[in-house]
């Protein structure tokens, strides 16, 4: 038996109920781009002024997300190219060119959201300068880039997802919830009057141009496409199964903030307008 035959061996993962384990991990990196600091002013802001009303927007949102993740990571997994890798390979370079730098830069711009979120969070525990911890943040994130380690990063994300559901889970147990109001708002579509600016918010703060690159290459970092066609295919239902968990919790997590402002702010006719107002909840 030669080498690549006892690597293809080596990385074939064993049969079993506990297969889907293994593949659990990048969508949850995708679930946090999509409970940052963005989706918590605007998931704050829609409950606050109106209630349970735009709850269908993350509904909607979450159902274009998972189409949209599990492509570019099907993606990964066949071609092991990441999402910009393959617009620059396959496209006509006039197109990929303007493509690839539309999206770094709408990427950038959403990144300042998460640099200013986690500076206003610095500033709400610790009393930090938002200059400062803007400067933290961002060194912060420059290391764990430049670590390259994938598998690493989703065990801290895991484990922060895990508290935070959790943690919203004891907060919707603290408030009197209108359950059937809220049901029918993740289902009935309505646009209240001025609410357009706060539904496209939701919408952006959820359907977001960094997920897709970041999905597309975390797949790639694991070299599935390097398997033969029976264990990718296998791969590609699994993957399938990570997007969805991934992608429902992600909407669970969205569709409890909105709950939470319309059952205490909204009840009160507090509007919110500042992030730092997250902490009167």
């Amino acid at each position: 038996m030669n080498l690549l035959d006892k690597l293809k061996i080596n990385h074939r993962p064993s049969a079993g109920a506990l297969d889907l384990l293994k593949y659990i991990g990048p969508g949850l990196l995708v679930t946090v781009g999509f409970i940052d600091p963005g989706n918590w002013a605007t998931n704050l802001a829609a409950g606050s002024e109106f209630g349970y009303a735009l709850l269908w927007v993350v509904t909607f949102s979450s159902i274009m997300l998972i189409i949209i993740q599990h492509n570019v990571a099907h993606l990964g997994i066949v071609t092991g190219l990441c999402l910009s890798e393959a617009t620059n390979k396959y496209m006509p370079r006039a197109l990929s060119r303007p493509i690839l730098v539309s999206a770094m830069l709408a990427s950038i711009s959403t990144s300042l959201a998460e640099v200013l979120g986690g500076a206003i969070a610095l500033r709400m525990l610790f009393g930090m300068p938002i200059k400062v911890g803007a400067v933290i943040v961002t060194i912060v994130c420059l290391g764990m880039l430049l670590t390259n380690t994938y598998s690493k990063i989703e065990r801290w994300i895991i484990m922060f997802v895990s508290i935070i559901g959790l943690s919203f889970l004891y907060e919707l147990a603290l408030v009197d919830v209108q359950w059937g109001a809220a049901i029918e708002g993740w289902i009935k579509p309505t646009f209240p009057e001025n609410s357009m600016l706060i539904i496209m918010s939701v919408l952006g703060a959820v359907v977001m141009p960094h997920n897709l690159f970041l999905h597309s290459e975390v797949i790639q970092s694991r070299e599935w496409n390097l398997e033969d066609e029976s264990v990718i295919k296998k791969q590609l239902k699994y993957e399938f199964y990570d997007t969805l968990l991934s992608m429902v919790i992600g909407w669970a997590i969205n569709s409890a903030m909105i709950i939470l402002a319309a059952a205490t702010f909204f009840k009160q006719n507090i509007a919110v307008d500042e992030l730092d107002q997250a902490q009167q909840l």
